[in-house]
């Protein structure tokens, strides 16, 4: 029988990616998680991981950088991901 693998706990746990909607829906699940867990239980480290990238990540966005210090990229199909219609509707509007 073979064990499960042990999560790597200085593993880097990504959430820029996430709307805030989305980190909020997350942090709500995994609270809900840590919550059924186990106290001392080993399920309690990844967890722990993704609420401290969760938090990271609400507290730079607040500041107006992601957790990484880079200001927060669009999300996918927002206008301002695609740089064509970015510049057109950065040009519309202006006498011509």
């Amino acid at each position: 029988m073979q064990e499960s693998p042990v999560p790597d706990p200085s593993r880097s746990h990504d959430v820029s990616g996430l709307t805030d909607a989305e980190l909020a829906r997350t942090r709500r699940d995994l609270q809900a998680s840590l919550a059924l867990a186990r106290p001392g239980s080993a399920a309690n480290v990844p967890i722990l991981a993704h609420l401290s990238a969760i938090d990271a990540e609400l507290a730079g966005r607040s500041a107006g950088c992601g957790a990484n210090g880079k200001p927060p990229s669009p999300a996918p199909g927002h206008r301002l991901a695609h740089p064509i219609r970015a510049a057109r509707s950065a040009t519309r509007g202006r006498p011509g």
